[in-house]
């Protein structure tokens, strides 16, 4: 029974596996398959994760794909039960006049949510559109406030929990939900999941008038492994941060290129802006603009090369010479945990070893591509830290043989352009692997020193006895 229930949430629910929720006791964590953690390499997710999760052990939680789904889930979040039971009512009552299938299960605290499972994939973005459609002739919205609302789910940065587990804090069973609105037990609701039928996406689509064209290109089996090659490609919760538009653009840019004609030169100058926001000095903006030339495919644009470089080569001066030209958000605020602060305490003996780490930190949660890697010049660092530029480059040395941090690439020479003998900076991603509880984080912006932070998660007697007593009176005061 137990292997057909796993099968059956795989198949609901699970178009990748390197990238999936954990909630314990302490909260949740997002794991991400190949990361270091206390047990070595993360794993993917695979039955015996849906073991522990049907067992209690642990909970599960999935996201969607880069692109895609497999299902959509209208989370339902109210502290008043009654509330919870009422709303829900009321978007049941639309899904059934739009004769949408679907099935309620009990989140285990606040609420409840509606799943719609698809035969075949469905844009995230469709999914969205249709969830928007239903809230809004459900007339839920105006119900709602910061703390009781109707929630999106799944895309590939908000994951939700698996049906049939625990709630981890609470201790409730998250099972489906009867006529009665009663949660029925272990044994109905795996017998209830057995049940389950999917519906074609184009039901939905057809609501939203949506013709997709591309769907009959699509080989469903072969997007769906697509999907789980590329999920532990994606960003962990503590590296998810709500940034502009144009700073998102840059970064698919730099990391994607060009896509179409006559986008070069204001991609290069979108590009160039960033690296200047990211800390790169000019002569760093313009050997990675180089190096990013280089590579784009030359069906995206008509200018000679040659002449390319010379484009650089003005946007550069242009940039990064005149203070009017910034990306804003760069004063946005960022989250930082409480975990996230002990295990820089933990793992760095140093106290500039904790002074840089906390510095790495902050700027890769403003930075870091979908890989978590970024850049960070030994002047930003020195500028971030207060230390000097030799004691940096000394120091990260340091941080890299403690495993604290990768260095993905180093040493990286310009590949376009002549006359720049300079290296480009290295690439950097944090070995952090720690349990991310919102109910324990500080919103911190560049005005935030390690001090400021460490004195908001500590008090001066728990720091005394677990720094130092040299750091203490350096760092502390």
């Amino acid at each position: 029974m137990q292997k057909k229930v796993i099968k059956k949430l795989e198949e609901l629910f699970i178009i990748q596996t390197g990238k999936y929720l954990k909630q314990s006791k302490q909260g949740y964590i997002t794991c991400i398959a190949g990361r270091p953690s206390s047990l070595g390499k993360t794993q993917k997710l695979n039955d015996w994760h849906m073991e522990q999760h049907l067992k209690g052990k642990f909970t599960v939680g999935t996201f969607s794909g880069e692109q895609t789904t497999k299902f959509m889930t209208f989370d339902v979040d109210f502290h008043d039960p009654i509330k919870a039971k009422w709303i829900t009512g009321k978007i049941v009552i639309t899904l059934n006049e739009l004769n949408i299938e679907h099935h309620i299960s009990f989140s285990g605290n606040k609420g409840y949510h509606i799943d719609i499972f698809f035969d075949d994939l469905i844009k995230v973005t469709d999914a969205k559109s249709f969830f928007n459609h239903v809230i809004q002739m459900s007339d839920v919205i105006e119900h709602s406030d910061d703390g009781n609302k109707v929630e999106f789910r799944v895309t590939n940065s908000q994951g939700v929990k698996l049906p049939l587990g625990i709630h981890q804090k609470t201790g409730k069973y998250c099972g489906f939900i009867d006529d009665d609105f009663n949660v029925m037990n272990r044994q109905q609701s795996e017998a209830y999941l057995l049940t389950i039928h999917k519906i074609e996406s184009q039901q939905v689509l057809d609501i939203l008038e949506i013709d997709d064209v591309d769907k009959q290109n699509i080989d469903t089996k072969e997007l769906i492994e697509v999907e789980d090659a590329v999920s532990p490609f994606v960003p962990p919760k503590n590296h998810e941060q709500s940034e502009d538009y144009s700073i998102d653009l840059a970064k698919k840019l730099l990391n994607e290129g060009l896509n179409v004609q006559g986008s070069r030169h204001k991609a290069t100058f979108l590009v160039c802006l960033y690296l200047k926001y990211s800390g790169l000095e000019a002569d760093e903006c313009r050997n990675e603009l180089y190096t990013w030339m280089e590579w784009q495919n030359p069906d995206s644009y008509t200018t000679k090369l040659a002449d390319c470089y010379k484009d650089i080569d003005q946007i550069v001066k242009d940039v990064c010479n005149d203070d009017k030209y910034n990306l804003s958000g760069g004063n946005k605020d960022l989250n930082v945990s409480l975990n996230e602060m002990k295990w820089i305490v933990e793992r760095c003996p140093e106290k500039n070893q904790k002074l840089i780490t906390y510095a790495l930190l902050k700027h890769s949660k403003r930075h870091a591509n979908l890989q978590g890697v970024f850049y960070m010049p030994f002047t930003t660092i020195a500028k971030s830290t207060g230390v000097t530029r030799e004691t940096a480059i000394n120091q990260v040395n340091k941080l890299i043989n403690l495993g604290v941090i990768d260095v993905v690439a180093r040493n990286r020479k310009p590949t376009g352009g002549k006359g720049f003998q300079r290296n480009l900076p290295n690439l950097y991603r944090l070995n952090i692997d720690v349990i991310v509880d919102d109910s324990s984080m500080l919103e911190v912006n560049e005005s935030h020193d390690f001090k400021s932070c460490i004195l908001y998660f500590f008090e001066r007697k728990e720091l005394k006895r677990i720094l130092p007593r040299k750091q203490y009176e350096s760092l502390v005061g």
